[in-house]
This record gives C-alpha cells, sequence and structure tokens, in this order.
C-alpha cells in the first residue's frame, strides 16, 4: 500500500483553520478566516500531492503537461503546435524566477503534474505589484479541486512577494473557468470584445481582478 506524501505547500498554508484560529487570534479577521480556509483545501484536495514552486528541473514535465493542455482545451490561448517544443526557454525562465516578481506553481498528482499556475510580473516600477495570471488543470484531474488550490496558493504566495493584484483574461464563454474566479475571489472589471478568434467565430474576453491584502510600507 502506498501512503499519500504529506502536502508540500507553504508550512503556514497546512493545518486546521479553526486551529489556527485558536492559536492565532488576528485570524479572527473574517477575510484572514477565508483565505485561510482556502488554504487548508489546498492540502486536502482529492489527486492533488502538494502545491508547490516549479523549478528549473519541472520544465520537461511542465512543457509536456502546457502540451497536454493545449490539446485537451480549446479555451487555451494556444492552439495546439503553437507552443515551443524544447523545454530550455522554459527552463532558463523557471531558473530566473527569485524570491520577488513572478513565478510558477504545479499541482503534483499521482500520475505526474495535474496542473499549472503561471504570474508574471512585469519589470516596470509602476506595475511589480500586479501579477498576470495563466493556468490550467490537466482533463484527468478536472473537477476535484486542483484549480482553487493553486489560485489559493497563488494567492498566498503573491501576497509574499508583496503583489497587491492579481488579474487574468478568460474567455466569456468558459463558463467553468469564470465560475472558478468568482468563487476564488476575483471580479469581472471588463469586457475585451472580439478580443480572440477560435474556430472561425469571435470571442469575447472578461478581463478579471483579485485584490490582494496590502502591506505596510507599500
Amino acid at each position: 500500500m502506498m501512503r499519500k506524501k504529506p502536502c508540500t505547500a507553504h508550512s503556514a498554508t497546512c493545518g486546521s483553520s479553526e486551529t489556527a484560529d485558536r492559536r492565532r487570534p488576528h485570524l479572527r479577521d473574517r477575510r484572514t478566516q477565508k483565505a485561510a480556509r482556502r488554504r487548508w483545501r489546498t492540502c486536502h484536495t482529492p489527486g492533488v500531492e502538494g502545491i508547490r514552486l516549479a523549478g528549473p528541473r519541472d520544465a520537461g514535465i511542465l512543457l509536456a503537461l502546457q502540451h497536454r493542455l493545449d490539446a485537451q482545451s480549446s479555451f487555451m490561448l494556444l492552439a495546439p503546435g503553437e507552443r515551443e517544443q524544447a523545454p530550455e526557454q522554459l527552463r532558463d525562465r523557471l531558473a530566473a524566477q527569485g524570491a520577488a516578481g513572478g513565478f510558477d506553481l504545479v499541482a503534483d498528482g499521482p500520475d505526474g503534474l495535474a496542473g499549472w499556475l503561471s504570474v508574471d510580473v512585469l519589470p516596470y516600477r509602476r506595475a511589480q505589484h500586479t501579477g498576470y495570471v495563466v493556468m490550467g488543470v490537466d482533463a484527468a484531474a478536472a473537477g476535484r479541486g486542483t484549480g482553487t488550490a493553486l489560485l489559493a496558493e497563488a494567492a498566498a504566495e503573491a501576497t509574499r512577494r508583496r503583489l497587491l493584484r492579481l488579474e487574468l483574461t478568460v474567455m466569456s464563454d468558459n463558463l467553468r473557468a469564470v465560475s472558478l474566479y468568482l468563487r476564488n475571489g476575483f471580479q469581472v472589471e471588463g469586457l475585451r470584445r472580439r478580443a480572440l478568434s477560435r474556430d472561425g467565430a469571435v470571442i469575447d474576453e472578461y478581463y478579471m481582478g483579485l485584490l490582494l491584502p496590502e502591506h505596510a510600507g507599500n
């Protein structure tokens, strides 16, 4: 019998939210309690053994996941065959990520990577507090809370990196993804009319954003 691996998310995100409330009175704040419950679910998501930061060694398996996502869903920006085929570019990007700015998260599943989320941050001072989100979940792991777990850890990691905002775009007819983002605190902030073309049809995109807690000194 295989033993389930422990959750590999950041240590502050694991454990019962009720226990955390008793030990740390500041968690009584409603917003903080809600975030704590989302992070608790990160460690209790069926089919997800942990959410962690991706590193250069993940380039090959992450690129393979991205190619699967491109083939599985017409809601991805890149069509099959448009993404790079060799992992060197992705490996260099992951190696350049430090303790600040953008980052990539992966969801480890029992048979490999179950999902991925990227947060890109522009290098310009006036925009360094905003992260742009792209994510995807393998079809085999869909409906198990993997997307919710990735978004919860992304918000926590972005807050640790002193970001103030996460934003994304999503095709307006991708109702499942829109619902996921709304449940995780994102709000629709605008409509990008005729933004994309897919299978001969012109598609609108929603522009969505999530505000993160402010740090003293920001």
